[in-house]
């Protein structure tokens, strides 16, 4: 395929909303730079700051900026337009444009809006909520010159595609709160973010309590004047209320999103309001859900994409969707006056009003209650990390951009993989062992990591000779053995990879190993775990495509929680998400053999999905000096299996027995509506 030319045209550089949706759409083409050939045209947006980091992706982001002013002196043409902006400014640019939009957080766009879509070839927006509304809306006319009627609306397709997650490190954040319980909410005065009610009802319901409410809100960075407005509408407020026990906190100025990550990690904040009258897709609650805080809101408009998630409940167990968040009560009704906005707002369109006492209910039930909604939370995180992947969401924009499905899965689009390798004792095995991982056919998207757990052996001198060849390898030496998971868990604090998996010194992968099991991650975002079959050898340093295993091998059962606690079907040639480890922690570093049989089960009675691959792709050497295999550690290694078998057990017979009860209920509720409807029939 030639390479589209495309140029976006959008606020880059700005700190808004409309920013993040310009940076995501750049993330997602640059994911397949063999398509598309970029080109920037940057443009202002509103009163917002813009961003000053001097990260790598800025730096992308200039040179896109001087490539195209040079690309544009010459005359040069485009393919595609893709213009990130409200669609009152949407023109024909190329043969092919694009028009990406956010802000519809009512029930109508404007007939100027409508009309802008005809000039376009295709829209792509952020939620469903913005979909259904541009497809909805339509405008009944006459013509005055031939006194025709006819029916305005949008003719051309509308694409979906949401956001996706993002992983930051979180700053360290000093916020001077004096209660330990505090809620966040993330917005500025005007009449949609509803804000004056949000703190006003919080303030009622928490009167004589020792709560706080944290309010983040900021149209620029350092704008004083934006400041004042707020702390002044605030102080009006609050003055209301002098004797109360609640405090309310404002935070005013542009976070870098590591400072938000903070912030959304800070241990004193514990829950997200968001009581909006309408949301595009609503950013902060996914980025907070994301960071597992329970999220209290309506069920409407953009957030309702991402707060619901498929759960398994009933006997036998069925995925269900459900809410995964505090839901709030509303009712609907036509946008205040100050919110109508000429061409963009219509004053005859509708967005939902959240109902004071639903609201105060949640506040209270969630304050008394919060374990059961930071119960809640954790599902929600982990539909958010499940669903909305980077490499799910950036290849549906790229599909939707270019207008048909991208099929075919090359080996540098595959995210960075980063393999796990323990060192200790290995001088036997060290050199076979890097001449086999080199030469996997995907080694160069790899980041080969090896912890050396403070071995007597010199097995560091090979590494080095490796290092000069290789300069994805990375090795760190400990000062103590810390046990195989205190290894790994060193070695994923170095990781960078969206995908991970694990390599033995004394076992050997088939070439095409971490190909296979990369792309079979990379085409089912559903699925969290890939695992497969392996050969068995009795014999040292043999390899993958050389062996005397004689077709001997681990033959594992297809997955099911079942299967994980009759035993660990991963075994020793598993891949798996990153996200895993920001849901469900890292390895127990307790366990000395079975920690990663714990960590998968940890991970499968939390939700995760595994797969396996119905092939062999490893060589397992049954090393009688090994951890598992030696016969001097069969009394603990036993006891060790028994104590995680029996934790899990409990954990299966407990939502069994919670499944039954719920199926008991639903069937007396069936028979009681059969008999009433007895009676009245």
């Amino acid at each position: 395929m030639n390479k589209k030319k495309i140029i976006v045209k959008g606020p880059a550089m700005s700190m808004s909303g409309y920013g993040e949706q310009c940076r995501f759409a750049l993330r997602s083409l640059r994911e397949y730079e063999d398509v598309f050939d970029i080109y920037l045209f940057n443009i202002g947006w509103g009163h917002t700051g813009f961003i000053t980091s001097d990260d790598e992706e800025r730096k992308w982001i200039d040179e896109l900026l001087v490539k195209t002013i040079a690309y544009a002196q010459q005359g040069g043409q485009f393919d595609i337009s893709l213009q990130v902006t409200i669609p009152n400014e949407w023109e024909k640019i190329a043969p092919v444009n694009i028009g990406y939009t956010a802000g519809i957080e009512t029930t109508k766009v404007s007939p100027q809006w409508l009309q802008k879509c005809e000039l376009m070839d295709r829209v792509i927006v952020v939620s469903n909520h913005a979909k259904n509304v541009f497809e909805d809306t339509e405008y009944h006319f006459t013509n005055n010159q031939t006194g025709q009627e006819g029916v305005l609306g949008c003719h051309v397709p509308i694409d979906v595609v949401n956001y996706c997650t993002r992983e930051y490190e979180p700053a360290k954040l000093k916020l001077d709160l004096d209660y330990d319980f505090n809620y966040l909410t993330v917005a500025q005065w005007g009449p949609r973010k509803n804000l004056e009610n949000t703190i006003k009802w919080f303030v009622e319901e928490f009167i004589d309590v020792e709560v706080g409410l944290v309010v983040k809100a900021s149209i620029a960075n350092n704008s004083s004047m934006d400041k004042l407005h707020t702390e002044k509408n605030l102080q009006l407020l609050l003055n209301k209320y002098p004797e109360r026990k609640c405090k309310v906190y404002l935070i005013h100025g542009d976070m870098s999103n590591e400072e938000l990550a903070g912030l959304y990690n800070h241990r004193k904040i514990k829950a997200i309001i968001n009581l909006s009258h309408g949301e595009g897709f609503g950013l902060p609650m996914f980025e907070a859900a994301s960071h597992g805080l329970p999220v209290i809101a309506p069920s409407w408009s953009g957030q309702r994409d991402f707060l619901y998630g498929k759960v398994r409940s009933g006997k036998p167990r069925k995925e269900r969707v459900r809410p995964l968040f505090a839901k709030v009560e509303y009712s609907i009704g036509n946008v205040q006056s100050e919110a109508v906005w000429d061409t963009v707002v219509q004053a005859d369109s509708m967005w939902c009003y959240p109902e004071q006492g639903s609201y105060k209910m949640k506040l209270r039930d969630m304050y008394k209650n919060y374990d059961k909604y930071r119960g809640m939370a954790k599902k929600l995180k982990r539909h958010v990390w499940n669903t909305f992947t980077p490499e799910k969401q950036h290849k549906l924009f790229a599909e939707s951009v270019l207008g048909q499905e991208i099929k075919k899965i090359s080996n540098e689009e595959l995210p960075k993989i980063s393999i796990l390798t323990s060192v200790y004792d290995g001088d036997e095995f060290i050199k076979p062992f890097l001449e086999d991982i080199t030469n996997q056919t995907v080694f160069n998207k790899c980041e080969l990591i090896l912890v050396n757990a403070n071995s007597p052996g010199n097995e560091e001198s090979v590494i080095k000779e490796y290092m000069s060849k290789h300069d994805n390898i990375i090795y760190k030496k400990l000062d103590t053995d810390p046990g195989i998971y205190g290894t790994w868990n060193e070695a994923l604090k170095l990781s960078t990879g969206e995908y991970i998996t694990n390599a033995n010194l004394d076992d050997r992968k088939a070439s095409w190993s971490i190909e296979t099991h990369a792309k079979e991650l990379y085409s089912n975002p559903e699925i969290d775990l890939v695992y497969a079959d392996s050969y068995i050898t009795n014999n040292p340093n043999e390899t993958f495509e050389n062996n005397t295993s004689g077709g001997r091998k681990y033959n594992f059962e297809n997955f099911s929680k079942e299967a994980m606690l009759r035993g660990n079907q991963p075994h020793n040639n598993p891949m798996w998400r990153s996200s895993l480890h920001k849901i469900h922690g890292n390895f127990d570093e307790q366990y000395r053999s079975a920690g990663d049989w714990e960590f998968f089960l940890r991970c499968t009675f939390g939700g995760a999905t595994f797969k396996k691959i119905n092939q062999p792709l490893g060589l397992y050497y049954f090393n009688p000096k090994g951890i598992s295999t030696n016969f001097e550690n069969f009394t603990w290694k036993q006891e060790e299996e028994k104590e995680i078998f029996m934790k899990y057990q409990d954990k299966m017979e407990k939502e069994n027995e919670e499944a039954s009860i719920i199926q008991s209920i639903q069937s007396q509720d069936s028979t009681r509506t059969q008999n009433v409807g007895q009676v009245e029939g």
